[in-house]
């Protein structure tokens, strides 16, 4: 694990302050937190030998995201998931993918259905020169789109 203060190097204490969350510190920060002063909670880690994990696709490592910022791959979001989530979670607020749509109901997807079904038939009026009709449509897809986008909107 590496360190939570500086993210680079490996972390061999677990420090606690009364009522505040854990830190896994490396040697160099644990000494320089002390010096500024505080009472800590000490446990020593116990150093790992082992390889840092990589991630089995992409070879990426957690001391080359800490280092770079960027995962390698999208298998390394299930490989570092136990490290990733309270970053994530911490910068997006949730941990939860809720999709790109701007959408919330659905009424908003029912008018965007209408208005691609608009365009359609103003296409047709216009390629058969139904201009009469093809002006109708055109007005119904204007006030659709204020509907959709609101007055200062898209006027198609």
């Amino acid at each position: 694990m590496l360190c939570s203060d500086c993210k680079k190097k490996q972390a061999t204490r677990l420090v606690r302050r009364e009522g505040e969350r854990e830190l896994y510190l490396c040697d160099d920060c644990f000494l320089r937190l002390c010096s500024a002063g505080g009472e800590f909670t000490v446990s020593v880690l116990q150093p790992q030998q082992e390889a840092p994990e990589r991630c089995p696709v992409c070879g990426t490592t957690l001391e080359d995201y800490a280092r770079t910022g960027l995962l390698g791959c999208a298998a390394c979001y299930d490989v570092f998931r136990e490290q990733m989530e309270p970053v994530i979670l911490r910068i997006q607020g949730s941990t939860a993918h809720e999709g790109k749509s701007p959408l919330s109901d659905e009424r908003q997807l029912r008018l965007l259905d209408e208005q691609r079904a608009l365009r359609g038939e103003l296409e047709r009026a216009l390629r058969e020169k139904r201009m009469k009709e093809a002006d109708s449509i055109n007005r119904a897809l204007r006030r659709l789109n204020r509907s959709i986008y609101g007055d200062g909107g898209l006027d198609d």
